[in-house]
């Protein structure tokens, strides 16, 4: 263990407020917050400090909290779905939804292609990190990498930023989880559909998958709307396990503070 793992795991550490004794619920419901042991073993496994950091801080400083967000109600539906709709069916809405304090965080790192497993879940009380691959917008990047990233509809962008997860629905694409925008970079994404989803193009397979126009591999996985698109052996356990609270952060290690005042961000496009 280096000393500037360390050092980082007691800066965010200290950034908390003293433990408060685990709350008496469900299993996925926890007040505490993780020892510097359990970060020390979050870092260990590959999860980016900033991004972590950002996490906890956002939970430790809204808590309980209500956060109000911009959405829509679709005609014919009842009030309270959350089931996309076509845009001549929509009716501007606005929802408060509450920071609660879970045992699951997610955390998707841009800075990492995307044949690599750069969706981190981490389970807060016990420190565990489970590793996954997850897709990014076509209009962040053509190729393996994002680096274009905006909160601008229809852009088909990935958008930096804290989100919390909603409510799973069922639409094109099976069970499917809401998203909500924590922030100036990301407060469009219900109205952008932005949310987590299962497709086959994220298949670790996909990247070896020969792409009929040019012959050759894809050498990546297939590209959203600008949706983290999972594997779907994931589908259920996934979605089940971080519905309605857990906390997402997506991003990238040389954007997230332009990325805050609300902007389109990007960065030269790494050279594989």
């Amino acid at each position: 263990m280096t000393h500037n793992l360390l050092t980082l795991a007691a800066i965010i550490v200290l950034l908390l407020n003293p433990f408060r004794p685990v709350f008496a619920g469900t299993s996925d419901e926890v007040t505490t917050k993780p020892s510097a042991e359990i970060v020390t073993k979050i870092l260990e496994a590959g999860v980016p400090a900033e991004s972590l950091q950002r996490v906890l801080k956002f939970l430790d400083e809204n808590e309980g909290r209500d956060q109000l967000q911009t959405t829509y109600t679709c005609k014919d539906q009842d009030p309270v779905s959350v089931k996309p709709c076509t845009e001549s069916h929509r009716t501007p809405a606005l929802k408060a939804i509450r920071v609660v304090r879970t045992r699951y965080a997610v955390v998707i790192d841009f800075g990492k292609p995307s044949t690599q497993q750069r969706l981190f879940l981490i389970d807060l009380l016990t420190g565990t990190v489970e590793k996954h691959l997850t897709t990014h917008g076509r209009g962040s990047g053509e190729g393996r990498w994002a680096y274009k990233f905006s909160n601008t509809k229809d852009s088909k962008q990935s958008s930096l930023g804290l989100y919390q997860t909603g409510e799973i629905y069922r639409g094109d694409h099976g069970k499917t989880l809401r998203l909500y925008g924590l922030e100036k970079s990301n407060d469009q994404a219900y109205v952008r559909d932005i949310v987590v989803h299962a497709a086959d193009y994220a298949k670790e397979g996909f990247i070896s998958k020969v792409n009929p126009e040019t012959g050759k591999p894809y050498g990546r996985l297939g590209l959203s709307f600008g949706c983290p698109a999972v594997d779907p052996d994931l589908q259920t356990r996934f979605l089940e396990l971080l519905k309605e609270g857990t906390l997402v952060d997506i991003y990238h290690p040389l954007l997230m503070e332009e990325a805050a005042t609300g902007a389109p961000v990007e960065t030269p496009e790494p050279i594989d």
